[in-house]
């Protein structure tokens, strides 16, 4: 298979079938860019080198070319055939072209499966056709291939980038075009770019794990709608960045008609969250806007990944040093705190009047000789992990002798750490294209440049993690999976969707999460019996099959020291219930030990694509206002769950602050594991919430929970 995909890039021979005489034709396009490449004159030598061969069968001639009237005419082996005629007629040609030995197609033609049931048949007939023959298609619906080092264009796109490292990965082929017009303006390169449009046969893990065997490619840039195979896109993924770094954006993350749900997990489980946990799994750097996703591909495919996130800016204005260490900050970086040897070193080649301080402002006039000895010192101090530069156009200052003087101070030995520029406002010359060729990224604005340097940091902190240590003394009790299991099963035959308190505290008790003391009682004496037994101050909460939320409509009551308190709060849940969701039958209330601390949520949600996906994050009644979790997808390592953990944005609550119990990181890791293995043993589980539970002095107590039985959701794409 890999053979094939390799003809996609490098063939001997390519044939246009449909090629036109029209010029606004899409056949046109695609032989007139084999022929010409990006230069689209009569110059032979900026096109693709092979045996190029027009195909129609009006026959004729094209652009100088002779036009067979069907792939049998050519008499020999293709390597690539490239058709763009009405699909009613693509099955015929691929037919042919297998026949004839031709391994690689690119569909160009729409009207396929975009266009409803039958034109799913018809491309699922092409790609059944293909497979008889040991053929991979690209397509349909989509822009082509290009291979710049060897000057294949292989598309009806109306450019073509620079030769560089960078692969180019999209489902849009529109994005393809865009983003070859943004590298002939920024003056990088691609290796390769891939439109895939329908995805029929070739798919995203296809041309990833190619583009990861590739010595061409240092970077890959994925634009994706929807993943066909997400669990074998994850698994290629995870294996091709070890190496080489991917860098994604994901398109349509604010789809509407989201699955209605009844769990906060399943709210907030939106379009994008499963990608979202997919691409941290892996590894990718998610980037949320083209921006980004260009600059991080450029600085990830050019520059070392950072050993760590302690920066150092360095400008000859005051100003946009300021900016880019605001940039820093929002980025989670750090100014490095420049050590007294640096310092000494730095005054040795500084003017007096230097900054003396972090960012390194070399002051207005800083000559060429001056931004190369900064360098040079800030790439021997230890206390710094990356370099930004910035340099604004003044009358005195020489852009290309200082671009010269950078690329000079970082072959030297000894340099490895990562270097982004900025030369801000220059227009019309050449120092871009040569900080590119010499491996160096160059952005217009510092902003940019603080932003690609984040992306190798993040980078190096995504290889410097190791698997998470073996846990420690667990406070939870053993998991029994198997009981867990069959109490699911059981609440699924007996038609328990939604799950009472107090058989989702028996499912999760088996699978080893640890509860306060807990009863139920039929009414308000009852309620106050145990409540006594228990101890106050107690909680009181609704049972109820018809109310998901209890807070929602004043079901819950805390801080209650005695019987009265007790006998009010249960007149008063009656109440508030009548008021907020008349009917809802009230089938007693559950009394609990009331236990305080800082609350978080672990919940699951299964996603149509990509199955089960576990949360974590700061939990209570505001988990839905303030939406501060993160998202994994099942299974999980340990280690998974402690990168969830990190992603919290409160993390001064999880340490303590104010006084709080501090977060045992590792209790809650093994918990969430635990959580995740129950949800892969049982499918049946559709969402559950064990919200809230409470970090408290000894140790993560639960509290409350719900587990939704039924049907997962049926798989979409």
């Amino acid at each position: 298979m890999s053979d094939a995909l390799d003809l996609f890039f490098a063939p001997r021979s390519v044939a246009v079938v449909g090629a036109s005489s029209r010029p606004e034709a899409v056949g046109h396009a695609l032989l007139k860019n084999l022929l010409y490449g990006e230069m689209h004159g009569e110059d032979r030598g900026q096109g693709f080198q092979g045996d190029i061969h027009a195909v129609n069968h009006k026959g004729g001639e094209i652009l100088g070319q002779p036009v067979k009237k069907s792939l049998g005419e050519i008499g020999a082996p293709v390597d690539l055939v490239m058709i763009a005629i009405p699909p009613k007629y693509v099955k015929g040609v691929i037919q042919e072209a297998g026949e004839l030995g031709t391994k690689a197609v690119i569909v160009i033609s729409a009207g396929f499966a975009e266009m409803g049931d039958d034109g799913k048949a018809l491309q699922d007939e092409i790609v059944s056709v293909a497979r008889d023959f040991g053929m991979r298609i690209i397509g349909p619906n989509c822009l082509g291939v290009m291979r710049p080092d060897t000057q294949l264009n292989a598309s009806f796109g109306a450019g073509a980038p620079p030769p560089g490292s960078i692969g180019l990965l999209s489902q849009s082929g529109a994005l393809v075009t865009g983003m070859i017009s943004y590298a002939q303006r920024e003056k990088f390169g691609l290796s390769a770019t891939v439109s895939l449009g329908a995805k029929s046969d070739v798919d995203d893990q296809d041309i990833i794990r190619w583009l990861g065997g590739d010595p061409q490619t240092k970077a890959i840039a994925l634009y994706v709608e929807a993943l066909h195979e997400p669990e074998a896109f994850l698994e290629v993924a995870r294996e091709v960045n070890a190496s080489t770094p991917i860098v994604a954006i994901k398109g349509g993350t604010t789809a509407a008609g989201a699955k209605a749900a009844s769990s906060h997990t399943g709210s907030l489980a939106g379009a994008s969250a499963a990608y979202t946990a997919a691409f941290a799994q892996a590894g990718i750097l998610q980037a949320h806007n083209l921006g980004d996703f260009a600059g991080w591909a450029r600085a990830l495919a050019t520059q070392p990944p950072a050993r760590g996130k302690r920066i150092a800016i360095v400008t000859n204005a005051g100003g946009p040093g300021v900016l880019a260490a605001d940039a820093c900050a929002r980025h989670g970086l750090e100014l490095a705190e420049l050590s007294d040897a640096t310092m000494k070193a730095l005054d040795e080649v500084l003017p007096s009047v230097w900054s003396r301080n972090n960012p390194v402002d070399v002051i207005g006039d800083a000559t060429p000789e001056r931004y190369r000895d900064s360098l040079a010192i800030l790439g021997q101090a230890e206390e710094v992990d990356g370099v930004v530069l910035i340099m604004t156009v003044q009358a005195m200052t020489a852009p290309q002798e200082t671009a010269n003087a950078i690329a000079e101070a970082v072959k030297a030995d000894g340099w490895d750490k990562p270097l982004i520029g900025s030369f801000i406002g220059l227009i019309g010359t050449d120092v871009g294209s040569y900080l590119d060729a010499h491996g160096i990224p160059e952005f217009n604005m510092p902003e940019q440049a603080v932003s690609a340097m984040g992306a190798l940091v993040r980078r190096g902190a995504w290889l410097r993690r190791s698997e998470a240590p073996e846990a420690g003394l667990d406070r939870h009790p053993e998991p029994d999976l198997d009981r867990a299991a069959a109490l699911v099963k059981k609440a699924k035959d007996a038609g328990i969707a939604n799950t009472d308190l107090a058989l989702a505290r028996e499912i999760l008790e088996a699978a080893g999460v640890r509860y306060n003391r807990s009863a139920t009682a039929k009414d308000a004496e009852g309620a106050v019996k145990e409540a006594e037994g228990i101890g106050y101050p107690v909680v009181v909460k609704l049972i109820s099959n018809d109310v998901i939320h209890k807070s929602d409509v004043g079901g819950v009551v805390l801080d209650l020291v005695d019987g009265d308190a007790v006998r009010a709060a249960c007149a008063s849940i009656r109440e508030n219930v009548e008021k907020h969701q008349p009917g809802a039958k009230i089938d007693g209330f559950t009394i609990e030990e009331q236990v305080k601390g800082t609350e978080v949520i672990v919940g699951m949600s299964r996603d149509p694509g990509f199955g089960p996906m576990m949360m974590v994050g700061m939990g209570g009644i505001f988990v839905e206002v303030y939406k501060d979790v993160a998202f994994r997808l099942v299974p999980m390592s340990r280690r998974d769950a402690l990168d969830m953990i990190d992603e919290i944005r409160a993390q001064p609550l999880l340490d303590g602050a104010r006084n709080r119990p501090v977060l045992d990181r590792d209790e809650l890791a093994g918990l969430v594991v635990r959580i995740s293995n129950l949800v892969e043993a049982s499918p049946d589980i559709t969402e559950l919430d064990l919200n809230p539970l409470v970090i408290t002095e000894r140790g993560l107590v639960a509290i409350d929970a719900r587990v939704i039985v039924g049907e997962p959701p049926a798989a979409q794409h």
